[in-house]
C-alpha cells in the first residue's frame, strides 16, 4: 500500500516497517515523578515578558514540570521499575534482562551504565543489563529491542526503564529550559496472547542538520543557582523555524509506514501518544495524520518534555485516568534530534 507521503521527501533511510510475528507486549507499567514542581515563573533568568507568558502556554503548553532536585537518574529509574513490578505482581527474580535509556548525562556517573545499578537495586539477580543510547528518541527503539529478545526466544521477561534528570543539563537562563521536565517510567515486556501487544513498528534515522546537542559548555545551573561548566543541552539558533517544518512531516511518515504495514488507518486507532515536545507540534502531527486531538493523550501542561521518559510516563497517565483500556489500539510515535523517528501500534492488554 502506498503511504500518504512521497518517499524522497520524508523518508530518512530505506528502513522497512515490521509486522511483529511473535505476540509480545507490555505486561506491567509504572512511573515515578519527583515531588518538586516548578512553574514557568520559577525560571527567573529566562524573564519572559508578561505579555509573552500566555502566548508561551498557548503555543508550547507547559505550565509546570517536575525537578529531580536531589535524585539521580538511577534512583528515579529504580522507583519507576519498582512501581511497575509492585503494581502488577512481578518478581524481580523473573526478569531476564534490564534495558535502560536516557538522553541526559549524570556528571557523577558517566560510566558504568546505570542499567547495572537499577538491576542490582531492584534485586533482579537472575538478569543481565545494559543501556541503549538513542538520544531523545530512546524509549521506542529500546522497546523494539526488548520485543526482539523475547521474540527470538532468548529471554522471557525484559524490563525497560526510561529515566531523565534533564533539568540538570539545562541552562536555566535559556528559554529552552522551559520546555523540559524530569521523570522516569518502566515497562515489563513478555509474551502475550496472539493478537495482543506490539503489532508493528517503523524506525528510521539519518545524520542530518544539527538541531540539538548535549555538549560541555558554560551555563546557569538550576541546582547550584550559579554558572558552571558541564554538559548542557543546546538547541541550535533558529531550530524552531528551520527544523519544525521537517518534523511536521517526518513523524507522520513513519506513522503511515507502520499503519500501512498493518493495513490500518488512523481511524482504527483508539488513542495516540506522541513525543511530548510541545503542544503546537503535537497538534500539527495529529492534524497531518487526520487524527482528532480528543483521541490524543498528552501530559505537556503537567510534566513538560521528559524526552525518553515522556511516552511511557504518558502511557501510565492514560491508564490511570481511564483513557487507555484493555483491547484499545494504541499508536505511539516519537522523534530525536539530527534525526531519528519511530512509531508503533500496540493492542493494549492490561
Amino acid at each position: 500500500m502506498k503511504t500518504s507521503y512521497e518517499l524522497a521527501d520524508y523518508q530518512l533511510s530505506g528502513s522497512k516497517a515490521v509486522q511483529v510475528a511473535t505476540p509480545v507486549g507490555i505486561t506491567a507499567i509504572g512511573s515515578y515523578l519527583p515531588p518538586t514542581k516548578l512553574t514557568n515563573d520559577d525560571f527567573k533568568l529566562v524573564n519572559l515578558p508578561e505579555a509573552e507568558k500566555q502566548l508561551f502556554v498557548q503555543k508550547f503548553g507547559m505550565r509546570e514540570r517536575r525537578f529531580a532536585k536531589q535524585e539521580s537518574l538511577g534512583e528515579m529509574g529504580v522507583k519507576a521499575a519498582q512501581n511497575a513490578l509492585d503494581r502488577y505482581g512481578i518478581s524481580p527474580l523473573d526478569i531476564d534482562l534490564v534495558l535502560v535509556t536516557h538522553s541526559c548525562k549524570d556528571m557523577h556517573r558517566l560510566t558504568p551504565p546505570i542499567a547495572n545499578f537499577i538491576q542490582t537495586s531492584i534485586g533482579a539477580s537472575n538478569a543481565c543489563s545494559f543501556n541503549i543510547d538513542n538520544g531523545f528518541n530512546g524509549f521506542l527503539p529500546t522497546l523494539f529491542t526488548a520485543a526482539s529478545y523475547i521474540g527470538s526466544g532468548f529471554y522471557n521477561t525484559v524490563l525497560v526503564v526510561a529515566t531523565e534528570a534533564l533539568l540538570a543539563n539545562e541552562d536555566c537562563a535559556d528559554f529552552a529550559s522551559l520546555l523540559i521536565g524530569d521523570g522516569a517510567a518502566a515497562v515489563v515486556v513478555q509474551r502475550v496472547n496472539p493478537g495482543d501487544g506490539l503489532l508493528g513498528f517503523h524506525f528510521m534515522s539519518w545524520e542530518c542538520e544539527k538541531a540539538a546537542t548535549l555538549r560541555i559548555d558554560r551555563g546557569y545551573s538550576l541546582l547550584s543557582q550559579q554558572y558552571e561548566i558541564k554538559p548542557f543541552m543546546r538547541i541550535e539558533p533558529n531550530s524552531l523555524e528551520v527544523d519544525v517544518p521537517k518534523l511536521e512531516k517526518y513523524l507522520p511518515f513513519t506513522v503511515n509506514m507502520t499503519l500501512d504495514k498493518l493495513n490500518l488507518t488512523a481511524r482504527d486507532i483508539n488513542l495516540s501518544i506522541f513525543g511530548q515536545q510541545y503542544l503546537e507540534l503535537n497538534r500539527t502531527w495529529a492534524n497531518n495524520l487526520g487524527i482528532n486531538y480528543e483521541l490524543v493523550h498528552d501530559t505537556i501542561a503537567e510534566y513538560a518534555a521528559m524526552k525518553t521518559a515522556s511516552i511511557p510516563v504518558t502511557i501510565d497517565h492514560a491508564v490511570s485516568c481511564g483513557k487507555l483500556n484493555k483491547g484499545d489500539l494504541l499508536l505511539l510515535a516519537d522523534q530525536g534530534a539530527n534525526w531519528s523517528f519511530a512509531s508503533a501500534v500496540i493492542k493494549w492488554c492490561l
